[in-house]
This record gives C-alpha cells, structure tokens and sequence, in this order.
C-alpha cells in the first residue's frame, strides 16, 4: 500500500500530549494471549528493575486486583528506537501510549502500524490509534479480520469534530438547562459523582466512525 507521510503526519504534531493506542472490549484471555505475543516478539523492559520479559502472573493478578493495594508495574516497548508504553489500566480495555516527537517519518509510522497489524491478528480484533485520552474519535484504524486498514485526513477529521461537537454541544447545553432549572439537586449531586468517578473503558461500538 503506497502512503504519502504527508497525509499522515498531522496527527504525530507534538502538542505536549501523548498518543494512545487502543483495543476494546477485551478479556484477561486476551491479555494473556497479548502478553505472550509481546514477550516473544519485542525488546521488553518491566517494571523499575527492567525486566527483559513480563511477568505475566503478576500482571494478570494485578488486572484482576480489586483492592487497589497491589503496586503497579508500567511496561516500555522498544519498537526499533520507539518506545510504547503500557499501564494496565483496566482488565477489559488495553491502552498502549506513545510520544509523537518519536514518529518522524513514513517508515516510523509504518512500524507503529505493523504493531497494530499483529495485534489485531493475533486478537481477531480492532485496533485504534487516538489523541490521548481519546478513544471515542481514532484517527488510525485497524481491522485485519474486517480488512480494514484507514486512517483520517485532517480535513475529515476537522468535519467529523465540527460536526460531532456542534450538535453534542448544543444537546449537553440544552439538557443541562433544564435540569438545572427543573431539577437542581439532581444536577448537584450528578456534577459530586462525576469528579469522583473511576475511569472506565469505552466500547468500541462507541467509536466515531
């Protein structure tokens, strides 16, 4: 497939945030079958002693902790002189971050995307690439077993976010409104519970496009 880096290096502009990588609505054996793969097939540093493998059990466990004592472990990739890291955030979402600065070139991003490619093989799933903290609007998608391989323009992009967010934001005014005018302890209480709640994954089937 002939790509042209211009059409695609808007989205690697540093702007002081990260980029993230995403694969939704997975299970532990996904992780498990991810954190196989990795060892096998990638330089691997784990946890502050850099480890050159992970130890899978722990992270598992760690997935699966549900009293928030354990001390998490980060994971660093080395893909070629890129590095992408993992945190274990949730046990049914995988979230992988890298630094845009370190994707300066077609061949660069070739490699983030033969990242994504064997993920999806080896999932039988999507795999998307977003601004941080994104998950809803991928600029770069991946589906082998779909055959879809796609990125964004930033034109589309700009049309998709214009157009998502003047209609969303005119929605969210207009119901805030009337529950502050109509119900003022609900919407208390719902801007109290918003500021403490725990993150979540996000559906794929949620995904803008």
């Amino acid at each position: 497939m002939t790509r042209d880096w211009n059409d695609i290096k808007w989205f690697f502009e540093p702007d002081g945030s990260l980029r993230d990588i995403y694969v939704q609505n997975v299970t532990i054996l996904d992780w498990q079958n991810l954190l196989d793969f990795l060892n096998l097939n990638y330089i691997i540093k784990f946890g502050e002693d850099d480890e050159d493998k992970i130890d899978i059990n722990f992270a598992i466990k760690f997935l699966q902790d549900s009293t928030g004592k354990m001390e998490g472990k980060t994971l660093r990739i080395d893909l070629n002189g890129i590095n992408i890291h993992c945190h274990f955030f949730l046990d049914d979402q995988i979230e992988f971050d890298i630094d845009p600065r370190e994707i300066k070139s077609l061949k660069d991003f070739e490699q983030i995307e033969m990242f994504m490619v064997s993920i999806s093989q080896i999932l039988n799933t999507q795999v998307t690439l977003t601004e941080e903290n994104s998950p809803l609007f991928p600029l770069f998608k991946v589906d082998v077993g779909k055959n879809i391989n796609r990125f964004l323009t930033k034109k589309e992009a700009n049309e998709l976010s214009s157009n998502r967010n003047g209609f969303y934001t005119k929605l969210v005014l207009m119901k805030t409104r009337f529950k502050m005018r109509f119900f003022p302890r609900l919407f208390q209480n719902q801007i109290i519970k918003s500021g403490s709640s725990e993150y979540k994954a996000t559906d794929r089937q949620r995904n803008e496009w």
